[in-house]
Formats: C-alpha cells, structure tokens, sequence
C-alpha cells in the first residue's frame, strides 16, 4: 500500500520540526497512542490502538530515524506488532520553507500489512490510514500554532 501527500502548517519549519521530534507531542498527535518512548536520537518506541473495520487492537512497534537533513527531510522506518497482525512500512518526509512563516510537508511511503487485519482489504485499510494521518497534521499543526501564539 503506498501512502502519500502533503500538507501545509501554519509556522516556520524550525518549529515544525523540532515538534516532529517530540515524544510527548507525538504521542497527542497520533490517534490511539498510548505510549511514545525516545530510545536514542533515531528511535522511538511505543503502543497504539487502532481499529480497522470490524478488527481493533493494539500494536507495539517503533519508529527508526534515517538519512536525516534537520530541518529539511529525513526516513522512517516503521515495525509493529498486535494480536490482530503486522505493520512494516518505510516512509520520508520533506519539509519546505514557505512565505508567511508557513511550512509545506510532503510525504511518501509504502507499508505492508498482515495477519487478521489484512483480511479487511485494501481500500478499508487505505481509508483508516488517511484518516489517521490527517488527524494527526491536523492535531500538530494545532499544536504548533497554540506555540507560537
């Protein structure tokens, strides 16, 4: 499954970035998160739960930093397990400077799921992780503009 887009923040990309590498902002920022922990400086660990059509459980997994350019860009690698299956997934993101001290991010990725929640389909599975990924922007760019007021 690939995933991909972008969206623009309301604040400069130093901002922007220094929240992105924030546990405790990650954790308000991701639905279902229930534990965000920084294990070094380009890994985190943590637990969600999610719910995809009729299949809800929580997932352990982390998050590996790569082929970082601060404030510009960097890789994600992402690995989770839960009862109800597996998420592998790489990603990046890059980050560019706008007019009026606003912040464009595009993303790129491909994930691969299995087990339980496989069997939902590709398209269930494509929705709830769009969902997932605006409400998320959506909750960091709130953040990021309650800093800077």
């Amino acid at each position: 499954m690939k995933i991909e887009g972008e969206y623009t923040f309301d604040g400069p990309r130093e901002a922007v970035w220094k929240l992105v590498r924030d546990p405790e902002v990650l954790m308000k920022c991701l639905p279902g998160t229930q534990t965000v922990n920084q294990v070094s400086d380009t890994e985190f660990t943590g637990e969600i739960t999610v719910r995809i059509g009729p299949f809800s459980g929580a997932f352990a997994g982390r998050v590996i930093v790569s082929d970082e350019v601060p404030p510009q860009s960097c890789t994600l690698t992402v690995e989770g397990t839960g009862k109800i299956g597996f998420l592998k997934g790489v990603g990046s993101i890059a980050m560019t400077e706008l007019e009026d001290q606003k912040t464009l991010m595009k993303y790129t990725g491909e994930a691969q799921i299995g087990g339980k929640v496989a069997s939902v389909g590709q398209r269930l599975f494509d929705s709830v992780s769009k969902s997932m990924v605006k409400q998320g922007l959506d909750t960091l760019n709130e953040i990021l503009k309650s800093n800077n007021a």
